[in-house]
């Protein structure tokens, strides 16, 4: 079960990480830097900064790392640490911009909606990533929105051989995130356009 793999997989690195394996904490780094620089891009819209504040996010969790007992909580920690970042440096702009109260207010769905986009974001990368070579290549050429004629003419393979990748991948794909039922409809969303 895939579930129950990624979580084995979780509490092994969430023991190496309370010992303070530095391999450890570069796995988790390579794992949520993407989906955390996308989500305080949303806020600050400005990647340079965002990717500042989502260092500065990590380096605030390794200081703390013996503090977590559950790979749930690294990721929450994370989430809330770049959320407040990014709601201070826009309170430092407040010639730009004024933040209220208000807002903030407003945008605890918001964050959580964007807390479970992003998460969503990073799983279904992850199972692409899975992908034998050019089944992955075909996704992504997808993903980008080429044409089956426009991925063929870029990998210099046939029109029936790409349909023939994007129909398997999409098959791998609705195997790999059953257990994420949730992706689901995006899987079958793209598979009709195979």
């Amino acid at each position: 079960c895939i579930m129950e793999k990624t979580n084995k997989i979780n509490d092994l690195l969430l023991e190496r990480l309370q010992r303070g394996d530095e391999r450890a904490f570069q796995r988790l780094f390579e794992e949520f830097y993407a989906s955390l620089c996308l989500f305080a891009t949303r806020y600050l819209g400005d990647r340079e900064e965002a990717a500042d504040v989502v260092q500065d996010a990590f380096l605030k969790y390794w200081h703390r790392h013996t503090d977590f007992d559950d790979f749930r909580k690294i990721k929450s920690f994370l989430y809330v640490v770049v959320r407040h970042a990014c709601f201070n440096l826009l309170r430092n702009r407040n010639l730009r911009f004024r933040l209220s109260d208000e807002l903030i207010r407003d945008s605890e769905q918001d964050f959580q909606n964007r807390v479970m986009e992003e998460e969503v974001h990073r799983i279904f990368n992850r199972a692409i990533d899975n992908l034998p070579m050019q089944m992955r290549t075909v996704i992504n050429y997808a993903l980008d929105g080429l044409k089956n004629a426009e991925i063929a003419e870029k990998m210099q393979i046939s029109e029936g051989t790409v349909h023939a990748y994007k129909k398997e991948a999409y098959k791998k794909l609705r195997v790999n995130l059953k257990e994420y039922y949730y992706l689901l409809p995006v899987v079958l969303f793209l598979s009709e356009k195979c």
